[in-house]
């Protein structure tokens, strides 16, 4: 969460010292201060009703994921995701949704070895459609 604030507050710090109307600046700082806060709410805190809190992957590579709100729902990964030792942004697309969810996954929010299997399971599905492409 500390790092989700500097980087708000970051770019907050460099709408402020852009060279534009004052208005637009304290806008900008606006909106960021509510991006933190919708950031913070929904995929820090997990408290927004689509926050995703568990994960099943299957054989077949399908994830299923739940809710909070408890709703259990079949996504496909993104070529969006993102994945490093010590965090991975799993964005997913579901049938029927135009917006994708998005599940952050820090390394020390789970079991280690369920880290690095979901992070070795990831790289090799990237890997695996880049070979596909060429």
């Amino acid at each position: 969460m500390l790092l989700l604030c500097l980087a708000h507050a970051a770019a907050a710090g460099a709408c402020l010292a852009a060279d534009m109307p004052v208005a637009l600046k304290l806008l900008m700082v606006l909106l960021i201060g509510l991006s933190c806060g919708h950031a913070l709410y929904g995929a820090a805190l997990l408290r927004n009703r689509n926050a995703i809190v568990a994960l099943e992957i299957g054989d077949s590579g399908v994830v299923t994921f739940r809710t909070r709100s408890g709703q259990w729902r079949r996504g496909t990964v993104l070529g969006s995701t993102f994945v490093a030792p010590y965090l991975t942004v799993l964005n997913l697309k579901v049938d029927g949704r135009r917006r994708a969810y998005h599940a952050v996954v820090m390394a020390d929010s789970v079991a280690a070895d369920e880290y690095r299997r979901l992070s070795v399971w990831l790289r090799w599905r990237k890997t695996a459609a880049a070979d596909e492409k060429i």
